[in-house]
């Protein structure tokens, strides 16, 4: 038996509509901004060697 062909460049009628919404409004909330923000740093601390150190150490105080 032949296994079903995959197609590789199929873009769903919703993904359509996400991208035209997008393209439309570009402008992002306050807290779309701020979610970028956070995840741009988690980025740069996941990708890049930084001396940052966290700054939240209480977890570990009690024991």
């Amino acid at each position: 038996m032949k296994p079903h062909s995959v197609q590789k460049n199929f873009v769903s009628e919703l993904d359509q509509f996400l991208q035209a919404f997008d393209k439309t409004h570009p402008r992002l909330s306050t807290s779309q901004c701020k979610e970028k923000e956070k995840y741009q740093r988690v980025y740069k601390l996941r990708d890049q060697v930084t001396d940052e150190k966290p700054t939240d150490s209480t977890l570990w105080e009690k024991f």
